[in-house]
């Protein structure tokens, strides 16, 4: 799988399509940062609010289900599989790169609002903390999470159109209009809300549920990937 990454890593620096999805973000976070949050708040703050927002969830997906959904496209999964190159490797190689792809652009949303509140009003020092990075890990699990079900869904249509509409449309829903409909604690804790506190409670469950969908995702992907006709 070591040559399949180093591949994949490849196709990601020269992917247009992430670049262009980090501008809107960072554009998002810094105007957020500048001209929507109040002076009150400390960096903690501002990084807390940043951390936990699944509003760009929808792009992030978009990213990684087109990256994916491409080499459906123009037959790289049909010729690696001729090649010898098991199916596991093939589905997790790009699961792995999606998942860092995924990564920097909300680590590019969380510094640009940070950034842009600096700029307006000042930066502190509280955001460095054991507890916001573990908060950060956290949320990172559960955005791993999530691009696990994206890899599902590409893996599943083996279309790349098809694969990008239904995965746009899931994490919009899924990430945006569930959360302003269901109030419950346990929506909360999911990997569609991220977490929300950083007490310890909420991250342990939290954690937990994100590793359970991780777990679920990549054996249904290899469940219905294993034999499924490539053309």
């Amino acid at each position: 799988m070591h040559n399949q990454l180093m591949i994949e890593r490849y196709k990601a620096k020269r992917f247009i399509i992430m670049y262009l999805a980090a501008a809107v973000l960072a554009a998002a976070g810094f105007f957020l940062g500048l001209l929507k949050l109040p002076e009150r708040l400390d960096t903690a703050e501002v990084f807390s609010l940043s951390v936990c927002d699944p509003s760009f969830m929808f792009i992030i997906s978009l990213v990684a289900a087109w990256f994916a959904g491409n080499d459906f496209l123009n037959r790289t999964i049909h010729n690696e599989i001729k090649a010898g190159y098991s199916r596991f490797s093939v589905f997790m190689a790009r699961t792995i790169t999606a998942f860092v792809m995924a990564a920097l652009l909300h680590l590019t949303y969380i510094f640009a609002t940070v950034l842009g509140f600096a700029v307006e009003y000042r930066f502190d020092s509280s955001i460095f903390s054991i507890t916001d990075l573990v908060w950060l890990l956290v949320v990172m699990l559960q955005i791993c999470a999530n691009i696990c079900i994206v890899t599902f869904i590409v893996f599943a249509v083996k279309k790349a159109t098809l694969g990008i509409a239904v995965t746009v449309v899931f994490s919009f829903v899924s990430c945006n209009i569930l959360r302003n409909f269901i109030s419950k604690s346990v929506f909360r804790l999911t990997c569609f809300s991220l977490a929300q506190t950083s007490d310890t409670g909420t991250l342990a469950l939290s954690a937990v549920f994100a590793a359970a969908v991780i777990a679920a995702s990549l054996t249904a992907t290899h469940f219905v990937f294993r034999k499924a006709e490539i053309k």
